[in-house]
């Protein structure tokens, strides 16, 4: 048996779901005409559409203490400021 020097993971496990698949769900009936533009000060509630500069439209999937939000955008997922004084 030849040896690549690479130690075998010893796990399997599944693929995830492609990102889209996350971002068609958080979408699925959402007006997506009319977000709000994101800004930090701004706060923001759970299923909220917002716009950002780079990411685009993205959705508001969860809230985090210390102000930080879980965003679905169409290529991505991020943890976003918001509320910030």
């Amino acid at each position: 048996m030849k040896t690549t020097g690479k130690k075998p993971s010893g796990t399997w496990a599944p693929l995830p779901p492609p990102r889209n698949q996350a971002w068609d769900a958080a979408s699925r009936g959402k007006d997506l005409d009319n977000p709000r533009p994101y800004h930090p000060k701004e706060a923001f509630a759970l299923g909220d559409v917002i716009e950002h500069q780079s990411f685009g439209v993205g959705i508001v999937m969860g809230l985090k203490e210390g102000n930080k939000m879980i965003v679905v955008f169409r290529d991505t997922t991020r943890i976003m400021v918001q509320g910030a004084k």
